[in-house]
């Protein structure tokens, strides 16, 4: 069976959106017909962004404080079981009514990259299992950014400072549900975090350096370890490396580092389009 799904991953600033959007070119160029997520896509079929889940009781009570937004809250509602699903990025990005900030906050708390770690992992699973199966049979290659071995990490790593061993199996578990799509994984990496992390300074907002130097030094491992500002950033961002690292070598799947130090994108397109191509001729 010829590959169906191709993982981007790499730390930011390392040039993944950018291999990830040469990768969905090669398969133009070559004529496969493929599906491209970014990071930060509402509509992801594997993964969640901007989704609150509430258990039954959790639900209730929400809508029973909020009476006045309850038509609204429950036309974009999803029930699985006793799970409630509210892709709330979504509605308040669709929707012109102007929600008070305490029900954005009420509904924040429950976003499914906020809860418990175990509670976590366990949807992130089920959406991955339902993913596999929904298109095992379809005709499109899948090329997703980032939320294969990031999304995990970010969470049971740099949120929760969980012990690795609980990281790499959350990962391993992972891989095994989607083995059924023969997918390829790329590695993108920077040999020198330092410049590339900075690089990215100058092209992004004030508010994103804000919001991410905060999650990476105020929660988890960089609480722990007593990070702070940019340069405490950067030694979070070393570890999140290293353990990255040691799963990708760990992982029982096709795979590569395309090393991206110099953003030579034409000499890493050729890379990729060897990569693919060598795959889809077998």
């Amino acid at each position: 069976m010829r590959t169906k799904l191709i993982l981007v991953e790499g730390l930011p600033s390392s040039g993944k959106s950018t291999i990830a959007e040469i990768t969905d070119e090669i398969f133009n160029e070559i004529g496969i017909e493929r599906k491209l997520f970014k990071e930060g896509n509402l509509d992801h079929p594997a993964d969640y962004d901007g989704v609150a889940c509430f258990n039954h009781k959790e639900y209730n009570e929400l809508i029973a404080k909020y009476n006045k937004y309850s038509q609204l809250i429950q036309k974009d509602l999803i029930q699985k079981g006793n799970d409630y699903f509210l892709p709330y990025a979504k509605l308040l990005k669709e929707s012109s009514t102007i929600y008070p900030n305490e029900l954005i906050n009420d509904i924040t708390k429950y976003d499914i990259y906020e809860l418990s770690l175990d509670r976590h992992i366990d949807l992130i699973l089920k959406k991955w299992e339902h993913f596999v199966h929904s298109v095992i049979h379809d005709k499109f290659t899948y090329i997703f950014e980032c939320c294969f071995m990031q999304n995990p990490i970010t969470v049971s790593m740099l949120r929760d400072n969980s012990p690795k061993e609980k990281t790499i199996n959350y990962i391993k578990r992972l891989t095994k549900i989607i083995e059924p799509l023969n997918p390829i994984l790329l590695y993108v990496n920077q040999m020198d975090i330092e410049k590339s992390f900075k690089k990215v300074l100058n092209e992004r907002p004030e508010s994103w350096l804000k919001g991410f130097i905060d999650y990476y030094t105020n929660r988890g491992f960089g609480k722990v370890n007593e990070m702070d500002g940019i340069e405490g950033t950067i030694e979070v961002l070393r570890a999140r490396k290293k353990l990255e690292l040691e799963i990708f070598y760990l992982l029982e799947m096709d795979k590569w580092i395309i090393d991206n130090s110099s953003y030579d994108f034409n000499n890493t397109k050729d890379e990729l389009m060897n990569i693919i191509t060598k795959h889809y001729n077998k």
